[in-house]
């Protein structure tokens, strides 16, 4: 973004022997997907009769090519032209084949140049608010998905549109719903009008991004697997049904599950520009994942269930205040934070990540995820099985234990082997080893909060030397920022979306017994985490 805050204040003056010799200034030299231009146009007179969009077009030309003013823009904003005797300015965005006019304003109005970022994600969705003469970011806003309201799980969501154009109005309107809800907050938390932003990015996954168009997305899930498209374009918020003026662009989506969320990350992450080998790990309700460099790329995504959003657990929750969000067991003793310093309501992921690799480097869970019954008084029957009570009643918010029963790590493994596998399938895709890997990019809010090293050692990542290891956040997020401050990048997704592999997990031969392997903390292969193995030792948890 640095760079797009540079070419932001630089101007075209055009010399006083062109045509029309119009005055521009603003960043047309800027990279931004969208540009404001102040023009002092020439006035119409007996010598000069050409019509008002002529007037602009021809004056835009010298600077930008393939320049298209849209019937509706024209017959919304003509007024503009005679109001500041034709002293306007236009905003532009760059649709992928040219630049499109948006909206002709009386008068110089560069000042007020904003661009929208969204991940449009199954459970929460982010927006954040983008000065795009500057490239700064002046406000991120957050919420749960209203989608959440016909279903927990996306399947659940599409068999709610198979009640018809009905149902799929329902998931429409909680999708425009949730963004419009978005947009209202970044106005109040930043103080700018945002429904006159010119251009709004969305990343999303592909079943999300139809729910948005009001388009059914059973194909999605239903064999061969084909979805009803894979690049919406750009389309007007109001066609969208969302309260801004400019043009929505939901970043393309490569297949069924590989959505545009991912193709944002790998763009954020910078993978494909670079001749190191890379793997994007983003793993939530969906494992996500990508392996390549500048020469290859090879993507696949699948199912790893909600156990990384606590859903595998009775008191399991999403990272709110109140959930358990890190763990620690030192000396026999267990120790907790919650987020806000809440009393404890349940645990979320990156708490659950932090008890399970406790459990194990203390000895109180053997490597095949069975707790060991008399390590711990921590360690007690509840429900009819074993559970390990990470909160007493005293320090629980309704004044009873909270616990992680046996049950619970049982399912929380099934998602640690999904997530796994498919790392070990996409090496084996390509025929690197895991030591070929130069970078790890960790993505999403789950990557963001864990602990890297119990994640490593319940086998989640795989174990390599620990500066390898790039948390980038929201991926999706931060690629849509990129594409809103660098317009290039959309022709850097037309090169990546051609060049993925996609491998789907489901047709690999061996991934069943692979994910069978994987069901041990780390893995049943103990060499392939040294690091883990050693420790193991060294606290005498193996001999």
């Amino acid at each position: 973004m640095a760079h797009s805050a540079a070419d932001a204040s630089s101007s075209i003056h055009f010399s006083s022997d062109t045509e029309v010799s119009p005055v521009v200034s603003g960043c047309m030299q800027g990279r931004a997907l969208s540009r404001k231009v102040y023009l002092e146009l020439t006035v119409p007179s007996e010598g000069d009769t050409r019509a008002d969009d002529k007037r602009l077009l021809s004056s835009l030309e010298p600077g930008f090519s393939n320049v298209s003013l849209p019937y509706y823009v024209l017959k919304r904003d003509y007024p503009a032209f005679r109001k500041d005797h034709w002293r306007v300015t236009a905003t532009l965005v760059f649709t992928g084949n040219g630049w499109q006019v948006i909206s002709v304003e009386a008068g110089d109005t560069t000042a007020f140049h904003y661009g929208l970022a969204a991940d449009l994600g199954s459970t929460t969705v982010v927006m954040g608010l983008m000065d795009l003469n500057t490239g700064e970011l002046l406000g991120e806003a957050g919420c749960f998905n209203q989608q959440i309201s016909y279903g927990t799980d996306i399947l659940t969501r599409i068999f709610h549109t198979q009640s018809g154009e009905e149902g799929r109005k329902d998931l429409q309107e909680a999708t425009t719903g949730t963004l419009s809800q978005l947009i209202e907050q970044l106005s109040q938390k930043t103080g700018v009008n945002v429904k006159n932003c010119s251009v709004l990015v969305i990343g999303g996954n592909t079943t999300m991004v139809h729910f948005l168009l009001g388009i059914d997305a059973f194909s999605v899930f239903m064999s061969p697997f084909a979805p009803v498209f894979n690049d919406s374009g750009f389309l007007w918020g109001h066609e969208l049904f969302l309260p801004f003026n400019g043009l929505a662009y939901c970043i393309p989506s490569a297949a069924n599950y590989l959505g545009g969320d991912i193709i944002s990350g790998i763009l954020a992450s910078g993978m494909r520009k670079s001749e190191k080998i890379s793997l994007y790990i983003d793993i939530g309700t969906n494992g996500e994942m990508a392996v390549g460099s500048s020469e290859f790329l090879v993507a696949g995504a699948g199912a790893a269930g909600p156990a990384l959003e606590g859903g595998i657990s009775k008191y399991g929750m999403r990272a709110e205040a109140g959930a358990v969000d890190s763990v620690r067991i030192e000396n026999g003793l267990l120790t907790v934070t919650t987020i806000e310093e809440a009393p404890i309501k349940g645990i979320c992921g990156s708490g659950i990540v932090d008890l399970l690799a406790g459990l194990l480097l203390n000895g109180w869970m053997d490597l095949q995820g069975t707790l060991l019954d008399g390590k711990s008084e921590r360690i007690a029957e509840k429900d009819g099985q074993l559970a390990v009570i990470y909160g007493y009643a005293s320090e629980t918010a309704d004044g009873f234990d909270r616990y992680f029963s046996q049950s619970d790590i049982k399912s929380f493994m099934d998602t640690k082997a999904a997530a796994s596998t498919m790392v070990a399938c996409l090496l084996a895709e390509t025929g690197i080893s895991a030591d070929d890997i130069d970078q790890i990019f960790m993505a999403g809010s789950f990557g963001k909060h864990l602990d890297l090293e119990s994640a490593i050692t319940i086998g989640l990542y795989p174990d390599l030397p620990r500066e390898r290891f790039i948390c980038i956040g929201n991926g999706s997020l931060k690629g849509a920022y990129t594409l809103l401050a660098d317009c290039s990048c959309i022709e850097e997704i037309g090169r990546i979306l051609p060049d993925i592999h996609y491998l789907q997990f489901a047709s690999v031969e061996d991934f069943v017994p692979r994910m069978q392997a994987a069901k041990f903390f780390p893995h049943t292969d103990l060499d392939a985490w040294p690091t883990v193995k050693e420790e193991l030792i060294r606290r005498g948890v193996l001999k």
